[in-house]
């Protein structure tokens, strides 16, 4: 850990309803009140101080593959999984199987530790390696998981959600997919008592208006990945209806390489290009405050005293957005 920090004379990111405040910045690993002993003061005029982004979707070990697909587009990502499957023993994924899986891992949290992110949710095992002091990012230690109808058991995934505690959250990709298979998902869930005040939903493309009415009563959030429902399915999910008409809690996703376009910050991007009905505070609160309260936790997606100090700094300078860490 460095020296305590004494930032002054930026406009830090303080979430709604003000959005934006021109205040000090007191930090050692974590975010204080007042400034400490021996600190170094950091001017950073005309930079703007976001806290360390959250990604809120990540298959962390996948990160070193090259995005692939094998057709146009698919009914569903089911679809492409089988196709996928299919091909695990062949060139190259066959030689990238093979990488160790820690290497792999870290490789996933570089991506994200580089984007701005520096705290990520994985959607797969929470294998040991991502715990470790040395991870490049905090990955979420509290949650629980099922992979999606297809590939689960339906007693599987019941079980799984009746193991996870209330309060935490249980993820699922749920109507990842534009045909009548993904669209009949969502009652299927229903069906098994898997939908709760827990429940995050993945992808939710192909649910019905009635369906995403209906979990906007129940669940605990939606994760949007864009970038990986505009190239597997042509179209991505409805977040008017999502969030405009029902004022479900969004948080974006970064999937992995195998599908996405990048990184979270490559997120931001496809949502901002496929809809007209979010606009830079949603954008920003979809990588702060939102998936916090999705994620269950109260020490990111904020700068306040008791925040950890992650944060980066940004400035425009001709027209781009220039990063400087600032943890």
């Amino acid at each position: 850990m460095g020296p305590p920090l004494r930032v002054i004379n930026a406009t830090v990111w303080v979430g709604p309803p003000d959005f934006w405040a021109d205040q000090m910045l007191y930090m050692t690993d974590v975010v204080h009140a007042q400034p400490s002993a021996g600190a170094v003061t950091l001017d950073l005029s005309g930079y703007f101080i976001m806290p360390g982004l959250i990604n809120a979707h990540d298959h962390l070990e996948l990160n070193h593959y090259p995005r692939s697909k094998f057709q146009k587009v698919y009914g569903n990502a089911h679809q492409w999984g089988e196709a996928m499957d299919a091909r695990l023993d062949d060139s190259p994924y066959r030689e990238l199987r093979a990488y160790p899986s820690a290497d792999r891992l870290f490789s996933g949290g570089l991506k994200n530790l580089l984007s701005g992110a520096t705290t990520v949710a994985q959607h797969n095992p929470p294998h040991k390696a991502l715990f470790r002091p040395d991870f490049p990012v905090r990955v979420l230690e509290r949650y629980g998981w099922a992979h999606s109808l297809h590939f689960d058991s339906p007693e599987s995934i019941r079980a799984s959600y009746l193991s996870t505690p209330p309060d935490v959250p249980w993820f699922i990709h749920l109507a990842e997919g534009t045909d009548s298979v993904a669209a009949s998902e969502y009652q299927q869930l229903k069906d098994l008592g898997c939908v709760g005040p827990n429940t995050v939903i993945v992808h939710g493309v192909g649910m019905t208006d009635a369906d995403i009415a209906d979990a906007a009563q129940r669940v605990r959030g939606l994760v949007w990945c864009p970038s990986t429902n505009g190239y597997l399915l042509g179209e991505t999910t409805p977040i008017r209806e999502w969030y405009l008409r029902n004022g479900v809690s969004v948080a974006l996703g970064s999937d992995s390489r195998l599908t996405a376009d990048g990184d979270i910050l490559d997120e931001m991007h496809a949502a901002w290009s496929s809809t007209s009905a979010v606009d830079i505070h949603f954008m920003l609160e979809a990588l702060t405050n939102r998936p916090a309260a999705i994620l269950g936790l109260s020490d990111v997606g904020h700068l306040r005293p008791g925040a950890r100090a992650a944060g980066i700094a940004l400035t425009k300078n001709r027209g781009r957005w220039r990063r400087r860490d600032l943890a």
